[in-house]
């Protein structure tokens, strides 16, 4: 690892852009012989700081500084190192194209049970794989469990202290739950069919984003993590992150996975890519994390990346990435048509659930967003079968069952059969 600069390049570039002009967010990590919540009580005297939360595994705490007291905070004796405390999106696509009528919707549209049928994870439905008492956590912007895919079956959390209760108000989460852990369901009008890739899992969702956008603090999805992982979750979901920088290896947040898959390696985090591509070095933070199982999307259409998925290598080390694919909509060429979508439940009547013309709980949408938490389901299926499986394992798996690797498409399109088939080859 990376020797932790003591302040972090992003926290000066922050100090001057206009967004931060009186305070700024920030995430400070406190020396190893002090606890950091008695430095957070230092800090809040000395430089009138209003203290956020802790995160008691990294020892570190978040905090609101006024802009131009950084070097102050810096002086503090027991500071490691200060860190912006970064904003973060759901990692969803652009939007969908208008089109007339409900009829017309379906044009492009991939449902759930079709996409699962390309990386054959009906297969190991079929003899009794289904991803039963597997713990998965979903980290995003909460959960609808009223949805006819949920039916109420998952536990609802949330570390926004803005949003309590981890309702769902854009529908990116929900959709989420529903590509894991969604029972089957066909739509009357449309006939299409949504179904889940391990519809027996233990699924937990906890709201990190919100605002009706879907954004939220690396603070809350940390605490998040924390809490997942204290709950004895073995899959965790994060179709969210932030544009890649040039001191990324050092986020906290990256830095709290990478040391999960050490002090935690049964834990699986399976992190959304991004949707900044095609251009190379557009992996996103926290995809970045070398521990992660990033993933990228790949068109059920074309075989080929999506336009929008995100490419290798990381902007700071370098590191080979997406590890893998899922499906998650999108062509190969954003001005091909039909444009491709992925569909599943959703929150009724969120933000999401309109852009089919249809205000019903459902909804297509595209991004690599969608592409993880097949994977995730994936991962819990394997689970199943091999509960000590760690992500270099399934790295292993994906390097020796998939095509060479390259910063487009990782190891190519997952494959649920490759942990059955993998003792053979």
């Amino acid at each position: 690892m990376p020797q932790i600069p003591f302040v972090l390049p992003s926290v000066f570039r922050a100090e001057r852009s206009p967004e931060f002009f009186q305070t700024m967010p920030v995430i400070v990590e406190a020396e190893p012989t002090l606890n950091a919540n008695m430095l957070a009580g230092k800090v809040a005297v000395k430089i009138n700081a209003e203290i956020g939360k802790t995160i008691d595994s990294m020892n570190m705490f978040s905090a609101i500084i006024p802009t131009g007291l950084v070097d102050d905070l810096a002086s503090v004796e027991g500071v490691r190192s200060i860190s912006l405390d970064r904003r973060h999106y759901a990692f969803a696509a652009p939007p969908l194209p208008t089109l007339p009528g409900i009829k017309a919707t379906i044009d492009g549209f991939v449902p759930t049970s079709e996409a699962i049928k390309r990386v054959n994870i009906p297969a190991l439905h079929a003899s009794g794989i289904t991803g039963k008492n597997v713990k998965v956590a979903v980290l995003d912007t909460g959960i609808d469990l009223a949805n006819p895919q949920i039916q109420g079956a998952a536990v609802k959390l949330s570390t926004m202290k803005a949003f309590p209760t981890g309702d769902d108000e854009n529908g990116h989460s929900t959709w989420c739950c529903t590509c894991i852990k969604g029972r089957r369901f066909v739509d009357d009008i449309t006939g299409l069919i949504a179904q889940g890739g391990a519809p027996e899992c233990i699924l937990t969702s906890i709201k990190v984003l919100g605002y009706g956008i879907g954004t939220g603090m690396t603070s809350d999805i940390m605490e998040a993590i924390e809490l997942a992982v204290n709950q004895g979750n073995k899959v965790i979901s994060m179709s969210l992150g932030s544009e890649g920088s040039d001191d990324e290896d050092n986020d906290p947040m990256v830095r709290m996975i990478n040391q999960y898959a050490v002090d935690h390696p049964d834990v699986i985090f399976c992190i959304a890519a991004g949707n900044s591509g095609p251009a190379d070095k557009t992996i996103g933070i926290p995809g970045c994390a070398e521990k992660a199982v990033t993933v990228g999307s790949l068109s059920a259409i074309d075989g080929l990346p999506a336009y929008f998925s995100s490419r290798g290598p990381t902007i700071q080390s370098g590191l080979p990435k997406p590890c893998i694919m899922g499906l998650g909509g999108g062509r190969a060429n954003e001005n091909f048509k039909p444009k491709e979508n992925i569909w599943s439940g959703t929150s009724l009547g969120s933000l999401l659930d309109g852009m089919d013309k249809a205000i019903n709980g459902f909804t297509a949408i595209a991004g690599t967003s969608m592409a993880t938490p097949q994977v995730a389901a994936v991962m819990a299926l394997w689970k199943q079968q091999y509960p000590d499986l760690t992500s270099d394992i399934a790295k292993g798996i994906f390097k020796v069952m998939g095509k060479p690797h390259d910063n487009m498409t990782g190891f190519g399109l997952i494959d649920a059969l490759w942990i059955e088939n993998i003792t053979t080859k």
